[in-house]
């Protein structure tokens, strides 16, 4: 898993909003230049040192996996013609027509390269990121060249992850996997190795990369014959090079400061759901308001925060169609994503009804002017608020938040905590919160999810458990088939948002903007990145 905590940054960059139009292109049909604000440490992104967004972004346009993910963030055969894991095997069998071009030389993808895969990922002299599922695999066989089953210990759920990059084993022969493809995706005589729809042509440390179209690519033969991958690593100056033209398309980090791309004529400017949980965990433990572990005051809140003003508020001008996430396990954009949170809708009558049934005082109707709390068993209603320090989004979300529940006799009182120490022994583990807005980020695989929610996972900061939700998830990390472990997680969010452990927002966007005579680019908020479909692109 590789899961992590993710801060917003909440910077926000001045600039002019004055419609202009995107300066033309000099370049011809056959080139496109791409912003990257990102340079990379090399191309070998199954290593420590180079696995990197940027990194990754290059790379499967030259070397492909057994599997893609689209923008659903669902798993398509890609290298493979077939696929399938049972208890005790995982097996592929590889398009007839996928073939290396390696220097011009022509050389059919085999068995022989997923071994060798496999055999530089579990090797423990190679630094690599990752050897979850592969460490599994205690051999295989083959039948013919372009078939080959792997045999295991047990099934790892997330099998449709591994081999999402398969080496080239004759062009790395006698290379040091920590040292391949540092400046190159090349074999060992620093020749171009390719099987994906271009090969790396060139690339200049701090400048960028040339991609050439691969005329041996089995699939859909690139239209667009260049693609130039410029560094441009300040966001004003990226955010002007698209304005002036510069470059075709940029795929940058969410700031307002690309709210002007929006009224550029000639520019196409489109963002959709990442894949980062913006949310509120609800403290149960005993260092905790005792109220929190009550199921209606929890509901309370859910009904008593808007949540699309929240998105307004941290958005601005960019909140654009983004709307409330209504799940703890699925983004909006993957086909599993069912919206169980949205039954507790922004509806502060009702939780004003809710509280009046288990509690004295506070107001007699939903009021921005209130200044009455409510006590619910002799306990006062007050719950404390926590976020990274310095963080301006968060704390600007806090006021909101507070200002929504006093309006239903809810006090929050600030308790921000430092933003180097937030995840630390002393914060958000410790317990010592009532409520706590933070992100986490995860892959495309709901997997990511099970140490957060499942009873006493390692990333389960609430003291949150329902142990049939628990063993839901647990069944999910067992079982091989994606339909019946998308029906897993479904049961479980579904558990979720009975129990209502924690108070899911948004997810932050993924912008992709990119002059609008240039047509094909899709959006794609998984690691698998923008050009994922990039064979597909020409110019109108």
């Amino acid at each position: 898993m590789r899961t992590r905590v993710w801060v917003v940054a909440g910077i926000v960059l001045a600039v002019a909003s004055c419609a202009v139009t995107a300066t033309a292109s000099p370049r011809g049909n056959d080139t496109v230049v791409l912003g990257q604000e990102q340079d990379v440490d090399g191309f070998n992104t199954a290593l420590t040192c180079c696995d990197e967004t940027w990194a990754g972004i290059q790379t499967l346009p030259v070397i492909r996996g057994a599997y893609l993910v689209n923008p659903r963030l669902q798993h398509v055969l890609d290298l493979v013609s077939r696929a399938k894991a049972t208890a005790h095997t995982l097996s592929y069998t590889i398009r007839r027509d996928a073939y290396w071009n390696w220097g011009g030389k022509r050389l059919p993808v085999t068995y022989a390269d997923f071994v060798y895969t496999w055999q530089q990922l579990v090797n423990p002299n190679n630094a690599v990121v990752n050897r979850d599922g592969y460490d599994l695999i205690t051999g295989y066989t083959h039948k013919g060249p372009r078939q080959i089953t792997f045999a295991w210990k047990q099934p790892y759920a997330q099998w449709q992850d591994l081999f999402s990059t398969v080496y080239p084993s004759a062009a790395l022969q006698g290379v040091d996997f920590n040292n391949a493809w540092r400046n190159c995706i090349c074999g060992a005589d620093g020749k171009p190795v390719a099987d994906g729809p271009y090969f790396l042509a060139g690339y200049v440390k701090g400048q960028g990369s040339t991609l050439d179209a691969n005329p041996s690519w089995y699939g859909h033969k690139p239209r667009i014959k260049t693609v130039v991958f410029k560094v441009i690593t300040d966001p004003a100056a990226e955010v002007q090079a698209m304005r002036a033209g510069e470059v075709d398309a940029i795929n940058p980090t969410f700031g307002l400061d690309l709210a002007p791309l929006q009224s550029v004529r000639g520019i196409t400017y489109d963002q959709v759901p990442g894949l980062n949980l913006e949310h509120i965990d609800i403290q149960f433990g005993k260092q905790a308001n005792p109220l929190l572990r009550a199921p209606w005051m929890r509901q309370v809140l859910l009904r008593g925060i808007d949540r699309a003003a929240l998105i307004a508020a941290a958005l601005g001008p960019l909140a654009g169609n983004s709307k409330p996430l209504n799940s703890l396990v699925y983004y909006q954009p993957d086909a599993g994503y069912r919206p169980h949170f949205r039954r507790w809708a922004y509806n502060p009558k009702a939780a004003l009804a809710i509280l009046r049934r288990h509690c004295t005082g506070g107001p007699a109707r939903p009021s921005e002017n209130n200044d009455a709390y409510f006590s619910c068993s002799g306990i006062a209603a007050t719950f404390r608020y926590t976020y990274a320090s310095g963080n301006p989004t968060r704390a600007m979300l806090a006021q909101v938040v507070a200002q929504q529940l006093k309006a239903i006799g809810i006090q929050i009182v600030n308790a921000p905590l430092p933003a180097n120490a937030i995840f630390g022994s002393g914060g958000l583990p410790a317990g010592s919160w009532d409520l706590a807005e933070f992100a986490w980020v995860t892959s495309a695989d709901p997997g990511d999810f099970i140490p957060v929610w499942g009873c006493g996972g390692t990333l389960n900061f609430l003291g949150y458990c329902n142990r049939l939700a628990t063993n839901l998830l647990d069944e999910s990390g067992r079982t091989p088939s994606p339909a019946r472990r998308r029906a897993l997680f479904d049961r479980a969010d579904a558990l979720f948002a009975h129990d209502i452990p924690s108070i899911p927002l948004y997810s932050q966007p993924s912008p992709l903007i990119r002059k609008s005579s240039l047509a094909g680019p899709v959006n794609n908020p998984s690691p698998t990145g923008f050009a994922w479909n990039i064979q597909l692109w020409a110019w109108r």
